[in-house]
């Protein structure tokens, strides 16, 4: 399993000098293929603490689906 943080920056100036802070939000957790499963992630924001996001890999639409 590693971890990853998700940020957000925040521009701001010292001295004339342009700076940016980086504040979390939350985790991005991957968890490799084990077995017959494939690679899983989750997302963990501090803005939703009692919610967790998971992770799946975007499937091509099919065109006659479209509207």
């Amino acid at each position: 399993m590693k971890r990853y943080n998700i940020v957000v920056p925040r521009k701001y100036e010292v001295k004339g000098e342009e700076k940016t802070a980086w504040s979390t939000v939350g985790t991005l957790v991957h968890f490799p293929a084990q077995g017959d499963k494939e690679d899983g992630f989750i997302v963990e924001l501090g803005m939703f603490p009692t919610t967790t996001f998971k992770v799946f890999p975007q499937k091509e639409k099919d065109p006659k689906d479209a509207w």
